[in-house]
């Protein structure tokens, strides 16, 4: 099967992948600083930043993933609509990750935090740590379908 290829879309699902890696190298900072070393500022500029990062990169995915890898089925044993679906699925579960970590992210430096410094230890490396091995694997699917385009 014969399926056409949206390279502008690729193309935009690796900018978004830039960003969002950029944002988890802050995210970890904010992880090193903590308990004692947290930057109040720098938590509520990325705690505004999260969501719409968060919001492009879920669009993107569902625009490759969705249109592109699962009408293609199985490629040689690989069932890319499957294994499309299931990213999907993940990148729905990342961005409400995202939305937590926003609201405790927003709440540093505040009276009543939502989370305590461990717990949001946790939850930052829980999230740059699973966006960066997922950034990872779309990468590898993303220059396979680019280099099949070509």
């Amino acid at each position: 099967m014969v399926v056409h290829i949206d390279e502008s879309a690729l193309r935009r699902l690796l900018a978004g992948h830039d960003e969002q890696l950029a944002l988890c190298d802050i995210l970890e900072q904010i992880a090193d600083g903590l308990p004692k070393d947290v930057d109040t500022a720098l938590c509520h500029k990325t705690a505004d930043r999260l969501y719409s990062v968060m919001q492009l990169a879920t669009a993107n995915e569902r625009a490759i993933l969705g249109a592109t890898l699962t009408e293609m089925g199985a490629v040689r044993h690989l069932d890319l609509g499957r294994t499309a679906r299931r990213l999907l699925r993940e990148s729905e579960e990342d961005f409400s990750h995202a939305e937590e970590l926003q609201d405790a992210l927003s709440t540093v430096g505040s009276e009543r935090p939502a989370v305590g410094t461990d717990a949001l230890g946790y939850m930052l490396r829980g999230f740059f740590e699973a966006r960066k091995r997922r950034i990872a694997l779309e990468r590898e699917m993303v220059m396979a379908l680019l280099a099949s385009a070509a």
